[in-house]
C-alpha cells in the first residue's frame, strides 16, 4: 500500500502502537542489523513503558502495595486492554479501580481494588472543578422557618466511597511509611469522605448517619427531611442536633456550594 502523505504515514504508526495493527510494517524497511519487527517493537514497548510509568505515578501506594513484579503485571494488562483514549496523559489510569474489581486474579483482593479506589478519588478531588463554598453567614441569612425547606449541594470534587475491606489501613501504613497488614473483608462497610481542603487531597471516615446525610443530600433531599431521616440512628430530640453537627463540619470544609439565595 503507498503512502501518499507524511501524515498519513503518522496516522498508520500511531494506530500501530495503540492498537497493534501490524499494516504499517510494509511501510519500514529492514535494517541491515535487524527486520522491521523489531525496530518498530522498541516503538510499542516505550509507548506501554511510558503508559505503566504513568499507572505508577498515579497509583503509588497501590505501586508499594503490589511490589515492583507485581505492579508492572497488573499495569500491563490494563494498558493491554485499554488504550489510552485521552490527549492529557492524567485520566489514563480512572478506570484502573474498576478494571481491578472485574479482573481476577486482583479481583479475588477486594483491597487491591480499593487501594486503587482511594487513590484514584484523592487524585481526583485535587483537579476536580469548585465551585464557591457555602459559609456559615450564607447559613445564618437563612430565616429559622425556611431551614426545613433548605436544599444543599456538594461540592465537585468531593468524592464517596465504602470499603469492604481494610484498604484505608493499607492505605495509611503505606502513606506512613509502616508495614501494610495483610488484606481482610470486613463484615461492616467503611464510609469515607474523600475532598480537597486548602489546595491538599485530604479524606476522612464518616460514621453511617454522616455518610447517610450526605449519601440523601447528594440526591437533593432537603435539610428538614434529611433531619427526619436521622431519626432513624438517634431519638427525635438529638436528630437534628446531629443534622446540625454535621452540616457546619461540611461548611467549616468548604464542601458544599453556594446555593443560599
Amino acid at each position: 500500500m503507498t503512502v501518499s502523505t507524511l501524515a498519513e504515514l503518522q496516522d498508520r504508526f500511531q494506530t500501530a502502537i495503540l492498537t497493534g495493527d501490524d499494516a504499517v510494517l510494509a511501510d519500514i524497511v529492514d535494517s541491515p542489523r535487524e527486520n522491521r519487527d523489531i525496530l518498530f517493537g522498541v516503538y510499542r514497548n516505550a509507548y506501554l513503558m511510558r503508559l505503566i510509568e504513568i499507572l505508577e505515578n498515579d497509583y503509588e501506594m497501590l505501586s508499594a502495595y503490589s511490589g515492583e513484579v507485581g505492579f508492572r503485571a497488573l499495569a500491563r494488562a490494563y494498558v493491554l486492554t485499554n488504550p489510552s483514549r485521552h490527549s492529557n496523559a492524567r485520566f489514563y489510569g480512572e478506570k484502573l479501580p474498576r478494571f481491578l474489581a472485574e479482573t481476577r486474579p486482583w479481583s479475588d483482593t477486594p483491597a487491591v481494588p480499593e487501594l486503587a479506589a482511594i487513590e484514584c478519588a484523592l487524585n481526583d478531588a485535587f483537579d476536580d472543578a469548585s465551585a464557591a463554598p457555602m459559609t456559615i453567614g450564607d447559613l445564618a441569612a437563612v430565616p429559622p422557618d425556611d431551614w426545613g425547606a433548605l436544599a444543599l449541594r456538594p461540592q465537585p470534587f468531593v468524592h464517596r466511597l465504602d470499603l469492604a475491606s481494610n484498604a484505608l489501613d493499607i492505605w495509611t501504613a503505606l502513606r506512613n511509611g509502616e508495614t501494610p497488614p495483610a488484606p481482610e473483608d470486613r463484615d461492616d462497610r467503611v464510609h469515607l469522605l474523600v475532598y480537597r481542603h486548602d489546595l491538599t487531597s485530604r479524606l476522612r471516615p464518616m460514621d453511617r448517619d454522616e455518610a447517610m446525610m450526605w449519601d440523601e443530600m447528594a440526591k437533593g433531599l432537603t435539610f428538614g427531611v434529611l433531619c427526619e431521616m436521622m431519626a432513624t440512628f438517634w431519638d427525635a430530640e438529638m436528630a437534628p442536633a446531629r443534622a446540625a453537627g454535621h452540616l457546619q463540619a461540611w461548611i467549616t470544609d468548604g464542601l458544599l456550594v453556594h446555593d443560599v439565595a
